[in-house]
């Protein structure tokens, strides 16, 4: 189980209610004397959410620290199958080595730990819909790239420096081995979201698709917002209760 304090200010869990049934999308707005508000809405996925996970390991974050970067930990890219179901596209879910599709669904019932997720401001046409859904289903089984997640602990990895990254940072769509927030730029890349120079996959964490940071993607997707399994907030003090083992409001 872990707690949400958003980014260490403490959080008003009273926001509207919306009707109890699916999950919901709670909408982070920032008020007066550092309080924030959540305002929840139905959510509906589409192709191209990006999903962005935290487990809050300290051993993983402490790497991710090393490697210049914090949390969230990882990342995927909804997209939908020719049968009309929600699927998510992953590489590395749970240190297990390669790239994984998941029903979307029970991918977000079952995390435990905070969940993000960025919407693209635009939604795809079926055409880019359906480029989405078969890179991913090209990438399903490939290795994780072991030895470039390697390199980032390293002064040579494309994104320790801006002169690293304008030389080394690029998308490649046609790599036998991904890390996973480098296979959601890529899958949007040959979605046609945005364009393969748009941004260097390979110099990119699951922050820097989360935050506007360091690589802006305001142009083409709104702001996280927390995902949350049911309409009704669970509490802890003055934070928001997040885990698989929510069972309802305290």
């Amino acid at each position: 189980m872990h707690w949400l304090f958003l980014a260490g200010i403490c959080a008003v869990v009273n926001p509207p209610a919306v009707e109890s049934g699916p999950s919901v999308l709670l909408e982070i707005h920032s008020g007066p004397k550092r309080q924030t508000t959540l305002k929840p809405t139905r959510y509906h996925p589409q192709p191209g959410d990006i999903v962005l996970f935290d487990d809050h390991s300290t051993f993983t974050t402490k790497v991710y620290h090393c490697c210049g970067t914090g949390r969230p930990l990882h990342a995927g890219v909804v997209f939908r199958r020719a049968d009309g179901s929600n699927a998510i596209l992953e590489a590395g879910t749970n240190a297990v080595m390669k790239v994984f599709i998941f029903d979307l669904e029970p991918r977000l019932q079952k995390f435990d730990g905070t969940i993000l997720i960025r919407r693209p401001r635009k939604a795809m046409n079926p055409e880019q819909c359906a480029k989405l859904a078969d890179f991913a289903a090209a990438q399903e089984g490939k290795p994780y790239a072991i030895a470039r997640l390697l390199l980032q602990l390293t002064p040579f990895r494309p994104r320790s420096h801006v002169v690293m990254t304008q030389v080394f940072g690029r998308t490649v769509l046609d790599r036998e081995r991904w890390i996973c927030s480098e296979l959601v730029i890529a899958s949007l890349a040959a979605a046609d979201v945005w364009s393969v120079d748009e941004f260097p996959a390979n110099a990119m964490y699951p922050r820097d698709i989360c935050y506007d940071e360091r690589f802006d993607l305001r142009p083409y997707y709104d702001t996280p917002a927390l995902w949350y399994p049911r309409a009704e907030l669970s509490s802890h003090g003055n934070g928001v209760r997040v885990g698989r083992s929510i069972s309802g409001p305290d």
